[in-house]
């Protein structure tokens, strides 16, 4: 066996040596853009991902202060090979009822920021949170509810929607 294979290896490198000709080639090739969002400490689950928010009941100085505000209230880890954004949406227009059944408290009144971002109210339409170029991002989520004149307690939580897109 190992004599056929050196005959072969010489044959191939005679044929080699004697040939005269040349070639070019142009190769061209595109990498495909490759995006990850997960939970910081958990494995990438795809592009998408879904966060519940239960909304706690305001503390007297919360309410004063006409709002709750909650850091870092979710951690994320943006991977991509790609310049990036990362949208917001909420899935439903409101977060349930007052306990006294009389109120629903709309969606508008979460606002969300990534990262010491500006504070944007959610809404049911995509909105960029985040954006930043190729590499690992953790991005610090903080949540802040309105609590206006019309605010009654409840039991309100908001599911929202994390999508990170190429640019």
């Amino acid at each position: 066996m190992f004599s056929a294979v050196v005959s072969l290896c010489s044959v191939l490198l005679a044929f080699d040596s004697s040939s005269q000709s040349s070639a070019s080639a142009t190769a061209s090739f595109r990498v495909a853009p490759s995006l990850s969002l997960s939970v910081w400490g958990e494995n990438p689950a795809g592009n998408d991902l879904i966060s519940v928010y239960t909304i706690p009941r305001p503390t007297p100085q919360e309410r004063q202060a006409g709002f709750i505000e909650s850091l870092k209230a979710l951690q994320l880890l943006a991977r991509s090979n790609v310049p990036w954004v990362l949208r917001v949406r909420a899935q439903e227009p409101d977060m349930g009822l007052s306990d006294d059944g009389l109120y629903r408290k709309p969606v508008e009144d979460l606002q969300v920021r990534a990262t010491r971002g500006l504070y944007l109210p959610v809404t049911l339409h995509d909105q960029a949170l985040a954006s930043g170029v190729p590499g690992e991002h953790l991005l610090s989520v903080d949540y802040r509810v309105r609590l206006g004149t019309e605010h009654r307690d409840g039991h309100y939580r908001v599911t929202l929607i994390y999508t990170l897109t190429s640019r």
